[in-house]
């Protein structure tokens, strides 16, 4: 029997062959889209269920007077906790300072590090496929590896027990290799050290102190202990040891399943926006095999009315017509897994991977996935293959062999045009969404910076250079040929550049008036202003000449001189909270968006850091003719290569940089326009099934209309009136909220377009010169019909 209802199906869906197409294609997008999206939420509702104790772990976050917080704390910090809380069982950092080269023989390597406290594998539940937890990270000189780094280093054998050199200069002992972490493991690394090794490095000794905060802290917590008692155990300790200057500062022990909210708010909006288009599509697809089925289902009356007179019962017709939707859904899940791991996923990785972390598909962990599309898939084809048969074993056998099974109902109709409604509505929103984003993007694109984007090249130097001292003197031969070249305008060495400045900030005192602000600062050169063509409003810029009394000189932006409240900055003198340094403000420069305009430009200060040279600094700028950009980055990368370093050096132009910045952005919008693209495209196909389906209850209406004279537009216009009302209702219902959600939206964005009614209006102008096409094509068809063929059987 299975046999028959198999072989009916296919001979079914092959004479529908459109209506099947419809279907399969609408499906297959669909149904991809749902995977990519429930893939997505499935990674992020298990985030670091590796973690087996992870009830009872928790993650110190510092919360500052002025609002801030941040996940860090002072470095020495955790060991006085471990000291006075008993209620810590186990306890660990994991400081990310720098990522040191490893090297066994010819074959390096330099990947993700962390220093850790020998406390790790307590807190944290990863596994080792070689070597002992409990005993890897016991002795100062030994190292975890991942099992790419263990294949980098030694591409045959196990690593255990090996020796490998850090830095050229430090022997280190392989007792572990890392399992894989999962994806979704908010804590991801490939190479863990002892903390012990990091304390010998000076430069971290001098600022692991009671004032700056740069140290991760994570802890386990015993059974029963209270997080509160623990949190004013370190109220304690930071009143006690804390600096004067961050006494204030309020440190909480915050459950570590809350860590991936560190991400920032764009990963919820981001997963709550996907649950809510997983609903939406489900339901759509439903509702539209509904109509589709609908739609085929009067060609079939005879064909049923037969069955049931030859002695077929109601559930052999239910049966077939819920094989016949098994079997378009089957090959739509085919179709739309492919689209799924081989298009989408991979899109979804290239726009959100970066800065999230890529989604991989793993059987062992995302079955769950797996499980719920089947029986999601079950219930679609229960409910849109047994609708049909059902209201067709309804109809008396008499009826439905005349054909006459078409009801009226208006509670049908109220649903079917709720349901067109919304879906144009939703479409609507999401064109609106697209508009206002691109809009967004191209003003944030075009905008003026405050500086001079264009022909300034960037050159990356920290590339860990093999030769300190060799590198150092070519680089500097390097530098008198830029400054001789005829085509170079400017050139500076800094720490940081416009789109890279670091998240770093400090409080500064005005001596006069003790008035304390927060600066973001970083250190910069005399060519720095005039590379990137940043002006001076106020005072002097850096001078070269004046190197050895230039040291405590500062630049600021007009916001911090409007911050501390100066009319006349020149000359004012402020101190660094963390020390006894004054500095003396010799310049004001314009205020200049050094980040995205996403963010506020906030007080800024630039301290002079030197001349120019490869020490302390990561960026080479060159102003350069605009006829000659090329050519110097060129010869600029030709010069690079020619220094020995364990990285190839990058030569860009600081306008791609900018662009890049708005990359998640354009993700977003890339996203948009296919959701919106799918959902117009879904909402068109079941219009295009309900058409075909009014056109078949009023053939013999046309028929008659035409043979009074009626023309093909009468006829068209007949048929399509009430879906294109539909479609408006949908306007009027979308604009209002594409509206309040676009300007909520807009809301993060510190400079930021006003919403105009044009985009609303291009929006449900798209909508429905879309739905007239869609409408147009069956109405027509019906209208051009020969009516002696919709007559004859009368």
């Amino acid at each position: 029997m299975f046999r028959q209802h198999l072989k009916i199906s296919i001979r079914n869906l092959w004479k529908n062959k459109s209506f099947s197409a419809i279907n399969i294609i609408g499906l297959s997008l669909g149904l991809a889209s749902v995977m990519t999206l429930g893939l997505m939420v499935h990674q992020y509702l298990t985030t670091d269920d590796i973690q087996v104790n992870k009830d009872r772990m928790y993650y110190l976050k510092t919360f500052s007077p002025d609002g801030n917080s941040y996940a860090q704390t002072t470095f020495p910090l955790l060991y006085e906790i471990q000291k006075s809380a008993p209620e810590v069982e186990a306890a660990t950092h994991t400081q990310t300072w720098n990522w040191p080269w490893l090297k066994n023989n010819n074959k390096e390597a330099q990947e993700k590090t962390m220093y850790v406290d020998t406390g790790f594998f307590r807190v944290f539940s990863f596994k080792l496929k070689e070597g002992n937890p409990t005993t890897a990270l016991k002795e100062k000189f030994n190292v975890v590896l991942s099992q790419k780094t263990a294949d980098q280093l030694f591409a045959k054998g196990s690593a255990l027990g090996k020796t490998i050199i850090a830095d050229d200069s430090i022997p280190l002992t392989v007792t572990g290799v890392l399992a894989e972490i999962p994806t979704n493991s908010t804590i991801k690394t490939d190479v863990l050290l002892n903390i012990d090794l990091l304390k010998d490095n000076k430069n971290f000794a001098e600022n692991a102190n009671w004032y700056n905060t740069f140290a991760q802290n994570y802890l386990l917590l015993k059974d029963g202990a209270k997080p509160s008692v623990l949190d004013a155990k370190i109220a304690g300790i930071v009143k006690q040891f804390y600096a004067e200057d961050t006494k204030k500062n309020t440190i909480k022990s915050v459950p570590f399943s809350k860590m991936r909210e560190e991400a920032g708010a764009n990963v919820k909006v981001i997963i709550t926006g996907a649950i809510a288009v997983i609903v939406f599509i489900l339901l759509i697809i439903v509702v539209n095999l509904l109509n589709l089925n609908a739609a085929t289902m009067y060609n079939r009356t005879k064909e049923v009315a037969v069955r049931r007179m030859i002695g077929s019962g109601n559930r052999s017709i239910i049966v077939q017509f819920c094989m016949e939707n098994a079997l378009i859904i089957f090959i739509s899940l085919l179709a739309g897994f492919f689209l799924f791991t081989d298009v989408l996923l991979p899109e979804v990785n290239a726009i959100t991977g970066s800065r999230f972390g890529e989604i991989w598909f793993k059987l062992d962990h995302d079955y769950p996935v797996i499980l719920a599309f089947l029986v999601v898939s079950i219930i679609i084809v229960l409910v849109a293959g047994s609708y049909p048969a059902f209201h067709l074993t309804s109809v008396k056998v008499t009826d439905a062999v005349k054909g006459n099974i078409i009801s009226q109902g208006t509670n049908k109709s109220f649903i079917r045009d709720f349901f067109i409604t919304i879906q144009f509505a939703l479409a609507i929103v999401l064109i609106c969404a697209a508009i206002v984003l691109n809009t967004q993007i191209r003003y944030m694109k075009t905008t003026s910076l405050g500086f001079n984007k264009d022909n300034v090249i960037v050159a990356k130097l920290d590339l860990a250079f093999k030769n300190e001292k060799q590198s150092q003197s070519q680089f500097d031969a390097l530098l008198h040929s830029l400054q001789a070249n005829p085509y170079v305008k400017s050139v500076s060495t800094s720490p940081a550049v416009p789109t890279a400045y670091w998240g770093n900030y400090n409080g500064y005192t005005d001596l006069l008036t003790e008035k304390k602000i927060r600066l973001k600062h970083a250190g910069s050169d005399a060519g720095y202003t005039s590379a990137y063509q940043i002006p001076i409003i106020a005072g002097r810029n850096f001078n070269d000449a004046l190197s050895a009394t230039e040291q405590n000189s500062v630049l600021i932006n007009e916001s911090a001189a409007k911050a501390f409240g100066w009319t006349n900055p020149i000359g004012k003198q402020i101190r660094g909270n963390g020390g006894d340094n004054v500095y003396t403000v010799i310049g004001v420069m314009a205020d200049f968006h050094y980040e995205d305009l996403q963010q506020p430009i906030e007080p800024l200060l630039h301290w002079y850091g030197g001349k120019q040279g490869l020490k302390d600094n990561s960026y080479l700028s060159i102003k350069v003719d605009s006829r000659h950009s090329k050519e110097v980055a060129a010869q600029l990368e030709t010069a690079l290569k020619s220094i020995p370093a364990r990285r190839e050096p990058t030569v860009r132009f600081m306008s791609e940089m900018i662009n890049e910045q708005y990359a998640l952005l354009m993700g977003i919008l890339k996203i948009t326009n296919y959701v919106a693209v799918l959902t117009i495209g879904i909402a068109c196909m079941g219009i295009f099934g309900l058409v075909a389906l009014f056109a078949h209850k009023r053939v013999k209406e046309v028929g008659i209309r035409k043979v009074l004279g009626a023309s093909v537009f009468n006829i068209t216009s007949l048929l399509s009136k009430d879906f294109i009302r539909l479609v408006f209702v949908a306007f009027v219902i979308a604009t209002p909220a594409a509206w309040w959600l676009m300007s909520k939206w807009l809301q993060n964005f510190a400079y930021r377009i006003t919403i105009q009614w044009w985009m609303f209006g291009a929006a449900g102008l798209l909508a429905i010169i879309i739905a007239l096409l869609t409408v147009g094509f069956q109405a027509i068809k019906a209208a051009i019909a020969n009516p002696v063929e919709s007559l004859r059987s009368e």
